[in-house]
């Protein structure tokens, strides 16, 4: 903790004193997107795994693609990539009983070229990516992963690359590109699974970087992407294996960068997957491929069925961004199974000495602005118990936003005292919809006597089949309602 603050002051401080002083304002300029005269657009995606063989997982990316230009109204100027452009690279790559992933030729490299080749004219829309662990984990395979950003250049060819300034370096993983005046820049981790990922010379270049695009042009938004999130910004973040602490020292110093990551597959409904820090902007590209975010919230989490699991077949989301004449940022959230919009666009207001742009998504204010949610008065936890099934079905609560999940804790109930043998955390699969009053009215659960017999054995209680429940309501904040309790006798 002590760690965290000292990086935390040390932000506050660098963006206070160095890059807000360098920010200009305009104030003849308007701080609301215009729509009529937008003059970038670029898809954000990120985890599109593209594999020999599965042409699902091509197919979904070429269906991604499609939506975002349709979405722009035409040819995207950027399709940026978030990094895991492939799956198994970072398995395969070196060995030699792999002939199809080698240093100089990779399948999934080719299955990659093949897919975004299929959906847009690399010659009018330009291709920027970093790499994430799928395409080089040097953790896991060492220096061979090193030559990974060479063999992506080298294979994908020139025209892959033909945005990027003189200066970038894509064969050593550091590309720097302009488009319509805007800067992109993208970098990879050295490792993974750690706070601190990145070596000194990449941080170096990134800095260096962003100093003289900032200084040149104070008042526009510059676009860093690399696939780990920025530790403690959007939700998946905090685990100090999924996020990364190094490259914050330096973008912290540029109120201008808008940081663009992927690899932890989360929910674009969530609005904690846009993050202000009072220093830069984070957002999160979603996953392309597939999300796991429901097995870290929903019990018995081996049965792969329609409720539970890995989310696969009805799941895509991404990004579209668009830059406005007064350099103002409008972001939409798409989903690319269903070719929607997901609830409001985000918007941010072009960059101002005050860090006025910087607290629209703060995540501080708006955890402590956030309101819990709220069972109303006449609702009921129901409960049947048929066929050793203990069935339960309650009203859903209300929110400001959206309910994320549900707790509900089982009591086994021996004469007065009461022994907590299971909580169930219950995920409402936010994904489903694209706006909050689209969620159904009512949720449900199922468990089963042999279940709860098993739970009371783990807790050496004697099973009775008298339960006691508690179920409350989370959002995205982690704030719980009031819990709706009900005592219930099975063998009634």
């Amino acid at each position: 903790m002590k760690k965290t603050a000292a990086v935390a002051l040390a932000i506050l401080v660098a963006a206070t004193t160095i890059s807000f002083a360098s920010c200009g304002k305009d104030d003849k300029k308007s701080g609301e997107f215009d729509e009529n005269n937008i003059v970038l657009s670029f898809s954000a995606m990120s985890d599109i795994h593209q594999q020999v063989g599965q042409e699902k997982v091509k197919n979904k990316l070429v269906r991604a693609l499609d939506y975002a230009e349709e979405l722009a109204g035409g040819k995207l100027d950027v399709a940026l990539f978030a990094g895991d452009l492939t799956e198994d690279t970072w398995k395969k790559t070196g060995l030699k009983d792999q002939p199809n992933y080698t240093t100089e030729y990779n399948a999934d490299i080719a299955m990659l070229k093949t897919a975004v080749t299929e959906a847009i004219d690399v010659n009018e829309t330009g291709v920027f990516y970093c790499l994430g662990n799928h395409d080089t984990d040097p953790s896991v395979l060492g220096d061979v992963m090193t030559e990974m950003p060479a063999l992506f250049y080298s294979q994908l060819g020139e025209e892959f690359f033909r945005i990027d300034a003189a200066d970038s370096l894509p064969a050593e993983g550091r590309r720097h590109a302009v488009v319509n005046g805007y800067h992109f820049l993208s970098v990879n981790p050295a490792r993974y699974w750690t706070l601190n990922g990145y070596e000194k010379s990449t941080l170096d270049w990134l800095d260096g970087q962003l100093s003289a695009i900032t200084q040149e042009n104070p008042g526009q938004y510059v676009f860093v992407t690399a696939h780990p999130p920025v530790y403690e910004t959007v939700t998946g973040s905090c685990a100090t294996t999924w996020g990364d602490s190094d490259i914050s020292t330096v973008i912290s110093k540029y109120p201008q960068v808008v940081y663009f990551s992927g690899h932890i597959h989360n929910v674009l409904q969530d609005e904690t997957q846009i993050s202000q820090n009072g220093a830069f902007t984070a957002l999160d590209c979603g996953s392309v491929k597939y999300t796991g975010w429901m097995n870290n919230v929903n019990d018995n989490l081996l049965k792969f069925d329609n409720d539970v699991g890995t989310r696969v077949d009805d799941f895509s989301e991404g990004l579209l961004v668009q830059a406005d004449a007064n350099g103002n940022l409008r972001v939409k959230r798409c989903d690319y199974v269903k070719q929607s919009v997901i609830k409001d666009a985000w918007e941010l207001s072009y960059p101002q000495s005050d860090g006025s742009h910087l607290k629209k998504y703060d995540n501080e204010s708006r955890k402590a602005n956030n309101a819990a949610p709220v069972f109303s008065g006449d609702s009921v936890l129901q409960v049947t118990a048929e066929n050793e099934e203990i069935s339960c079905v309650w009203q859903s609560a209300a929110d400001d936003d959206m309910v994320r999940y549900y707790t509900l804790a089982v009591y086994n109930v021996v004469g007065t005292k009461k022994t907590k043998v299971k909580t169930f955390y219950l995920g409402t699969f936010t994904y489903r919809y694209d706006r909050a009053d689209e969620m159904p009215a009512t949720e449900s659960w199922k468990f089963t006597v042999a279940d709860m017999k098993k739970y009371c054995e783990t807790y050496k209680t004697e099973y009775t089949g008298e339960y006691f429940f508690e179920l409350r309501a989370v959002d995205v904040w982690f704030a719980r309602s009031e819990a709706v309790t009900l005592s219930f006798s099975a063998k009634d």
